[in-house]
């Protein structure tokens, strides 16, 4: 496998914060009067576990940290819960693409889909053992359906952004060399 030029990487890294900055503040938008019949969708998560799992060399744990703690504040959650869970559940999915260079897509997305359900199971509990207000089951069940059909968009439309740069050789000898 090639390795990509650090300018390269940071490139994809700051674009990486750059849309989920932009999907946080697109969701703090009152595009309507009338509350919302159902919780959207998780974009930033589906985003983020489709980037590791395409790109686990990109996405380092300090990024997701950045990118969640930005969107605990603008969205008014609690400071950092959603954000370790996030990273926790980031930490376990690159470690199930260690080693591995492509993998089964109903399977990668069965392990996400887990992934996310755990995910929300965990920040539900938390809630409530820490005496926070505790959004509707219905709503989570609907959140977490939403995002884990969301994850296949998000993962075919940075398909082509996070594939590995080609290296380009001048002299056909220094490819075979390469070898």
């Amino acid at each position: 496998m090639t390795q990509d030029p650090p300018l390269r990487v940071l490139r994809l890294q700051l674009t990486y914060l750059a849309i989920v900055a932009l999907v946080v503040l697109l969701q703090t938008l009152p595009l309507q009067s009338l509350p919302y019949p159902f919780a959207p969708a998780d974009v930033p998560l589906a985003i983020t576990f489709a980037w590791i799992m395409r790109r686990p060399d990109v996405m380092s744990p300090i990024l997701i940290t950045l990118a969640f703690l930005f969107a605990d504040a603008i969205l008014q959650r609690p400071p950092g819960l959603w954000t370790l869970i996030v990273l926790c559940a980031s930490i376990f999915l690159r470690m199930r693409t260690r080693g591995r260079k492509e993998m089964l897509f109903l399977y990668e997305w069965f392990i996400v889909s887990w992934v996310i359900g755990v995910s929300f199971l965990v920040h539900y509990f938390a809630l409530m053992f820490s005496f926070l207000p505790v959004p509707d089951v219905q709503q989570y069940v609907v959140q977490v359906t939403l995002s884990i059909l969301i994850y296949p968009i998000c993962k075919w439309l940075f398909r082509a952004m996070l594939s590995f740069a080609l290296t380009q050789t001048l002299h056909p000898s220094a490819s075979r060399a390469a070898k």
